[in-house]
């Protein structure tokens, strides 16, 4: 536990520290995104045990890496790296049929894909909607998440889902939610957000369902794969992945709301 807490505080102090630097250096933000995106293509791929080959691996943390840093810098160029890099990918298929599945050449095109573009739309969050907006998607996984572990450890008697993760209970659940409905008041309080705290009332219980929608479904995959954890980069954590699995299925799901309302 004491391993976990410190990792946690030192993640904090890294984050605020990009936080801080971001409105006089967006570059610094984008660049630690793109490393923390590149790690994590590298776990979903290599870690699980999908893909061993290394010309595929680079190239697959490459373009998710760069294509995010084109995202912040020329974003009408996306789409065509990713099409360089499906062809890429088609290259090395032709090149290394023998020992590639069309699981493992799916999941060489997906999951950079996937990646990239959640991990695009955490910086858009922070740039385009503002501090206060990134501050509640931290909300409605991590608060979230804490409200749920610290419910379920004392109050949960139900199992949420046994076969996948045997420790979350529905008391968790509903905990964390609560936790997260305060902490949107609050941060809506905070940085002058009364006026939409209604709608943000309403966003907040569908965002905490998608991050442990994103939790859950992490586990699925490391449960098919055998696995634990998807790294140990982050002692009591895991790698990238364990930590920012709801997150990356909460930003876009955010992003998507926000442009609709």
């Amino acid at each position: 536990m004491l391993t976990r807490i410190i990792s946690g505080v030192v993640m904090i102090v890294i984050v605020a520290a990009v936080l801080f630097i971001n409105p006089f250096c967006p570059a610094v933000t984008i660049g630690f995104l793109a490393v923390l995106s590149g790690i994590a293509v590298y776990e979903s791929l290599h870690n699980t045990g999908v893909i061993k080959n290394k010309v595929m691996l680079c190239g697959a943390v490459v373009f998710t890496a760069g294509n995010l840093v084109l995202y912040g810098y020329l974003p009408g160029v996306v789409a065509t790296s990713t099409v360089l890099y499906v062809l890429f990918v088609v290259g090395c298929a032709l090149i290394f049929h023998k020992t590639l599945s069309y699981e493992k050449i799916t999941a060489v095109i997906a999951m950079p894909i996937i990646l990239c573009y959640a991990f695009s739309c955490i910086y858009m969050v922070l740039n385009t909607y503002g501090l206060a907006f990134l501050f509640l998607v931290l909300n409605f996984s991590c608060i979230c998440d804490s409200g749920a572990y610290f419910v379920g450890v004392t109050l949960g008697r139900h199992k949420l889902c046994p076969s996948i993760s045997p420790k979350k209970t529905v008391e968790g659940a509903v905990g964390g939610v609560a936790l997260s409905l305060v902490a949107t008041v609050i941060i809506a309080l905070c940085f002058n957000l009364k006026a939409h705290l209604a709608e943000l009332l309403i966003f907040t219980p569908v965002l905490c369902v998608v991050g442990m929608a994103g939790d859950l479904f992490a586990s699925v995959i490391k449960r098919n794969v055998g696995i634990k954890d998807y790294g140990n980069l982050i002692p009591g954590h895991g790698g990238i992945l364990d930590r920012f699995d709801s997150i990356l299925l909460i930003a876009p799901a955010f992003v998507g709301l926000l442009e609709i309302f």
